[in-house]
């Protein structure tokens, strides 16, 4: 029996780790690893019973109760562990110490996910083993923990030939994604390239936002400084279509049009045009419209209309010149609080600006959305500026802090009204009451902030883009855009990298064998 009891233990400790080993390197395989792990508690339960005396002899010894408290111990410690894994699982929280923030997802891009309308399949096409498709789990990985919206599955284009080809996919790392009957193909799937992604598969309608031209405005088809292409890419890849519009040739605003942007006319917009402006005004249109210093663009009579003021100013900011700027470039930090400027810190640059001051219109709410630095005036006297000698005049100029842009919004009553025959009186019908439209008018005094040249200026580029996306009725992109790796190469002089090279490879080892050699000595002695 004796000899029966201890085949029986080596074997429980055989099939215990024989179960352990499978366990490990095939997880999916259950069926053996319980196998083997039951056989391996039967034998041990067999050598319990048969040596149950001697077992009990051995759990009553010194040795015995010393570990059996060590095992006590170690349970309660693996216990901590998987109980503060279990926390860290199902309450993950990561830091990201890069300067840029670049492994942490964008307001915008957490917006987006956490107001998705449907599913959207998303079809990543990668090699099985490829370090490519370990960056892309990495990542999107935030993606599916900020919603369950999105149906993720991979493909290794050389396993799947057939999925590959249905797709059209040529290169390896594209990502496919799919909502109703919209597809978008990724070939660079970073952060931004999949929201952008998304937000082309989930819009039921492309939005169209048309630039108004003729009359020395900025283009959207201009790639220098000057140009607005940076704008029109930015916008296109917020799902918009942009286009050019040219008043005097088509003769009216089209109905699609969901915004109209005048960027900074130069020669005064005629009296037939304005006309057809404000009738899309009425109609409950958006204009958004830049306006540059000493311009005559010839709307200040429709601005005052909707009750915001333009006056001939330049805004002069002394701070700026402290920060090597030049005084008529404020920087502007100060935002109202607003639906377009809601989460909004960064800075933005304004190299040539007016004052848009907030006037009063019946029936027309007007917001003061942007403002300068205390210490800045709208100079008046243009001549002083010219000659250097610009300064505050109390009573003459604007006292800062200046406000620089304006929104003015009216609610228009959309429905036909009924005439109440016994009454006398005309009501409202439910069509009227129960829907209506805003008209909206936002007006920032420069128009060169959205310019090639500064439009990925701090935060330029995406008051811009939040100003479009909330007069487009595109609340949900109005956020901080997705932030790019940035590159921060540490530059030595030559006499620090010879320091370095000196301290790292010629020092420090001559110490360490110095230390080393010196204990052997005194070793050696003793």
């Amino acid at each position: 029996m004796k000899t029966t009891s201890r085949i029986a233990a080596w074997l429980a400790l055989f099939f215990a780790f024989s179960g352990l080993f499978i366990y490990v390197i095939a997880p999916d395989q259950a069926t053996p690893t319980f196998v083997l792990l039951g056989l391996a508690a039967l034998n041990g339960l067999f050598f319990g019973i048969v040596e149950r005396r001697t077992v009990v002899r051995a759990m009553k010894t010194r040795i015995a109760v010393h570990g059996t408290n060590s095992l006590i111990l170690l349970s309660v410690f693996l216990g901590i562990l998987i109980f503060v894994n279990l926390i860290a699982f199902r309450h993950k929280q990561q830091f990201d110490f890069t300067e840029t923030g670049f492994y942490t997802l964008s307001p915008q891009t957490e917006k987006v996910l956490r107001s998705l309308p449907r599913e959207v399949k998303m079809t990543a096409f990668f090699q099985t083993e490829s370090q490519g498709k370990n960056v892309f789990q990495d990542q999107v990985q935030s993606f599916l923990e900020l919603s369950d919206k999105i149906d993720l599955s991979y493909v290794d284009p050389d396993k799947s030939p057939a999925i590959t080809k249905q797709y059209g996919i040529t290169t390896y790392g594209t990502v496919v994604l799919e909502s109703g009957k919209k597809e978008s193909k990724i070939k660079d799937p970073n952060e931004e390239n999949l929201v952008n992604g998304i937000l082309k598969v989930i819009k039921d309608e492309q939005k169209v936002i048309r630039f108004l031209d003729g009359h020395g405005e900025k283009r959207i088809d201009d790639s220098d400084n000057p140009g607005l292409s940076t704008a029109k890419e930015a916008l296109e890849r917020d799902g918009f279509k942009v286009e050019k519009l040219l008043l005097l040739q088509t003769g009216e605003i089209p109905a699609d049009t969901q915004l109209l942007v005048i960027p900074g006319p130069e020669k005064p917009v005629l009296a037939e045009e304005q006309e057809i402006i404000e009738t899309y005004l009425n109609e409950g249109g958006s204009i958004f419209l830049l306006v540059d210093p000493q311009s005559e663009f010839g709307m200040e009579e429709l601005l005052k209309r909707w009750g915001i003021e333009v006056p001939e100013t330049l805004v002069i900011d002394p701070l700026s010149k402290l920060f090597g700027g030049d005084y008529t470039a404020p920087v502007v930090s100060q935002y109202v609080v607003h639906e377009i400027t809601r989460d909004f810190t960064l800075a933005t640059i304004f190299p040539l600006l007016r004052a848009v001051k907030p006037g009063t219109a019946e029936g027309i709410k007007v917001t003061e959305i942007l403002q300068t630095g205390v210490n800045s005036w709208g100079e008046t006297d243009m001549a002083a500026i010219n000659a250097g000698k610009a300064q505050f005049n109390e009573g003459i100029d604007l006292k800062g802090p200046v406000p620089i842009a304006a929104f003015a919004s009216r609610e228009i009553a959309v429905g036909n009204a009924t005439q109440d025959k016994d009454h006398g009186k005309e009501q409202e019908s439910d069509v009227t009451k129960k829907s209506a439209k805003r008209a909206n008018l936002m007006v920032i005094g420069d128009s060169d902030f959205a310019s090639n040249q500064y439009f990925n200026f701090s935060g330029n580029g995406d008051l811009f883009l939040n100003t479009a996306s909330y007069l487009a009725e595109e609340e949900n992109l109005i956020s901080i855009r997705p932030k790019e790796r940035k590159n921060t190469p540490l530059m030595l002089t030559r006499a620090q990298g010879i320091f370095i090279f000196t301290l790292g490879t010629i020092i420090v080892p001559i110490c360490v064998l110095f230390v080393g050699a010196r204990k052997w000595w005194r070793r050696r002695r003793l």
